[in-house]
């Protein structure tokens, strides 16, 4: 199999996000672009079929302990409530398919309950994030679904790495509670990854048989996001604005299971 490099990932990341800001296209063209964009898509969140096919593990860098893990998995939490937010209050001003926003909903539920989770553990490094534009499909109240969908795709990718690193980093560390709570956080984050590509037109969206564990610090999940355009307290470098996680996030629309870890 052709080997694919953390770079290579990391651009089809920006790729992706950058392409999902032409929003002024008809449907026909979005689905065909789509179509031809499955490879990118796929190299952004299902890296594990070109990459490096290790049995190693990725022994975890001796630099990244439990807590300074922690604080990064915290901060891609507020993130991720701060990017679910918006994009809640989006949905509701464009009036989505009512499928759509139950999927949503349900997305917020389950990442929130994350946040409230890890909240409780490690502080987050921040709280103020610059978002891209392209990662709902433009500026203002604009959404675009198929631009939602590689966003969230792309995200995930990252943040089921991000979990997978925290297994391997609890499980050195001999914190094996910690380490099943951070695998049962990858396999929520997968399913979202899933819905990310269902909305995307990936065909078909549950493309993996193993999850990607590709990034093996936290500073390389990080400079994977920047590289796509976010920026955490700083301003990012593709078109965009800040954001702030609520104080006090809205309670979920939509009732899901499993609220708290095993």
């Amino acid at each position: 199999m052709p080997h694919h490099s953390s770079a290579s990932a990391v651009d089809a990341i920006s790729r992706a996000l950058r392409d999902a800001s032409t929003s002024k296209c008809t449907r026909r063209w979005l689905l065909e672009r789509t179509a031809l964009g499955a490879i990118g898509i796929a190299a952004a969140g299902a890296v594990v079929r070109a990459g490096d096919q290790r049995t190693d593990g990725h022994e975890p860098n001796p630099t990244d302990s439990v807590e300074k893990w922690g604080a990064f998995a915290s901060t891609t939490e507020a993130l991720t409530l701060t990017i679910l937010t918006e994009l809640v209050r989006r949905a509701a001003v464009n009036r989505v398919p009512a499928s759509v926003s139950a999927i949503v909903g349900g997305v917020y539920a389950a990442e929130l309950a994350h946040w409230e989770f890890i909240n409780k553990l490690y502080r987050p490094a921040t709280t103020r994030f610059w978002i891209p534009d392209g990662f709902f499909g433009g500026a203002g109240d604009a959404l675009e679904l198929t631009a939602v969908g590689k966003g969230v795709a792309s995200g995930e990718h990252l943040f089921v790495n991000t979990y997978l690193l925290g297994v391997t980093i609890a499980a050195a560390a001999r914190q094996p509670r910690l380490a099943r709570h951070a695998a049962e956080l990858a396999g929520v984050e997968s399913e979202h990854r899933v819905l990310g590509q269902s909305l995307a037109g990936v065909s078909p969206p549950n493309d993996l048989g193993f999850a990607v564990f590709e990034f093996s610090t936290v500073a390389d999940i990080g400079a994977a996001a920047e590289k796509a355009g976010f920026g955490f307290g700083k301003q990012g470098t593709a078109a965009g604005r800040f954001y702030d996680l609520p104080q006090s996030p809205a309670r979920p629309s939509v009732a899901i299971n499993g609220n708290t870890p095993t």
